[in-house]
């Protein structure tokens, strides 16, 4: 059976850790959406890391609105990063790190474990899963019914490959940060 994390015991401290540390544990997890009567299932295969003091963290980049008080929430929450607009879901992150910190660790990539089509770009991911801003912006992911992480045990060990992050605006941010190998994919 698969290990459900949720708010009771430990779990929360898992949303704890700094980005770099939290955003290769995902992969391989199970993203579970339920909607309407069906459950969808995708397995996490790409993240990136945003650190605290990264300035390609959003809520380092923009001195207000919601990307600069969503990453300053706990650990675990969900940071949506645009109202839908039309589409069926939005791009979103997982907060890391403890309150104040602004990190989180961005979905990137997932297959659906159903269809075995996978999704590489993060809007299309996000329709998929249909993350909708109104429902799951600053929402506690371990206290959700309709989104939730699930382990089966998938063996990751020797399957992450580091990379540079990708789609970042360069003119914000300095070479440092945007040369970082903070995207971790697994094969």
């Amino acid at each position: 059976m698969n290990k459900v994390f949720k708010r009771e015991g430990q779990d929360y401290k898992l949303f704890e850790q700094p980005a770099e540390i939290l955003a290769p544990w995902l992969l391989g997890k199970i993203l579970c959406r339920r909607l309407d009567e069906r459950i969808l299932r995708f397995r996490i295969l790409e993240t990136e890391a945003y650190s605290k003091n990264d300035k390609a963290t959003h809520a380092n980049k923009y001195k207000s609105g919601n990307a600069a008080i969503t990453q300053r929430m706990m650990g675990g929450t969900i940071y949506v990063h645009y109202k839908n607009n039309g589409y069926s879901g939005s791009s979103f992150d997982i907060v890391a790190g403890g309150l104040g910190e602004a990190e989180s660790v961005l979905i990137r990539g997932a297959v659906d474990l159903d269809t075995g089509e996978k999704y590489n770009q993060i809007r299309l991911l996000g329709e998929a899963l249909h993350i909708d801003y109104e429902q799951f912006n600053r929402a506690y992911i371990l206290s959700l019914e309709d989104l939730w992480l699930e382990d089966d045990g998938y063996i990751t060990e020797g399957k992450i490959k580091r990379k540079e992050r990708i789609g970042l605006d360069a003119a914000d941010i300095d070479e440092k940060d945007s040369a970082a190998l903070k995207r971790y994919i697994l094969e």
